[in-house]
C-alpha cells in the first residue's frame, strides 16, 4: 500500500470522525434582543397619536409618560441548531421535502460516496474494485456538502449585515463548533477523494 493511499484512507477516517459532531453540534447560534426603552417610546408615540386621548387629558398624559423611564433589554429569541436538529424541526413542521433534501444531500450522499471510495481503495487487488470508484465518482456530482457550507456562510454574512438595522431589535449571530467540524469534514473528504481517486486510476 503506497503512502498516498495510506494518507488518503487516514484522511477519509478523519472525515468520518468529525462528520458526527458536524451534524449533531450546533452550527449557528442566533440571539435576538428587544430594547425595552425603544419599545416604550414607540408605545408612547402610538398612544399619543391614536387620537383616543381627549384634549383636556393630554397634559396629564404627557406628564405621566415623562415619568415612565424604562431601560434594558429582553431576549426574544435564543436558538442554536445543528444540521440534524434543523432537519428534524423542518420535518416536524411538515416541510418534509426540505428536511429530506438536507439529510439526503448533506449526509447520505457524502457518506455513501466516501464509503464506496474507501472500500474501492482497500480492495484494489480485486478486479471488480474499480466499479466502486466509478460509482463514487458519479455520486460526487450529487454531493452538496461544500455547497451547504457555502450556504451557511452566505446566511451568516447576510444576517450579520442586517443585524444592526433596527434600534428596537438587535440580532447577534455566531458560528458554533458544528460549523467548523462540518467544514473540516468537507475539506478532509475532498482531499481524501483526490488522493484515493488518483491512486485508484
Amino acid at each position: 500500500m503506497q503512502f498516498r493511499q495510506i494518507l488518503g484512507l487516514a484522511l477519509l477516517i478523519g472525515a468520518y470522525i468529525i462528520l458526527i459532531p458536524g451534524l449533531t453540534e450546533p452550527v449557528l447560534h442566533i440571539t435576538t434582543t428587544l430594547d425595552k426603552g425603544e419599545l416604550t417610546v414607540l408605545g408612547k408615540e402610538a398612544i399619543l397619536n391614536s387620537g383616543s386621548i381627549p384634549n383636556f387629558l393630554m397634559p396629564m398624559t404627557l406628564e405621566v409618560f415623562n415619568q415612565i423611564q424604562v431601560s434594558g433589554s429582553v431576549v426574544v429569541q435564543d436558538t442554536a441548531k445543528s444540521i440534524l436538529g434543523t432537519a428534524q424541526d423542518l420535518w416536524q413542521d411538515e416541510n418534509l421535502l426540505v428536511a429530506f433534501l438536507i439529510v439526503f444531500f448533506s449526509v447520505v450522499i457524502p457518506v455513501l460516496k466516501l464509503g464506496l471510495l474507501g472500500f474501492s481503495s482497500m480492495m484494489q487487488r480485486f478486479a471488480w474494485s474499480g466499479r466502486y470508484a466509478k460509482w463514487s465518482a458519479l455520486l460526487s456530482k450529487w454531493s452538496m456538502s461544500d455547497v451547504f457550507v457555502m450556504a451557511l456562510i452566505i446566511s451568516f454574512l447576510a444576517i450579520k449585515a442586517s443585524a444592526n438595522t433596527s434600534t428596537l431589535l438587535q440580532t447577534n449571530i455566531q458560528l458554533e463548533n458544528g460549523f467548523y467540524y462540518f467544514l473540516g469534514y468537507c475539506l478532509l473528504s475532498i482531499l481524501a477523494s483526490q488522493l484515493l481517486v488518483k491512486e485508484s486510476k
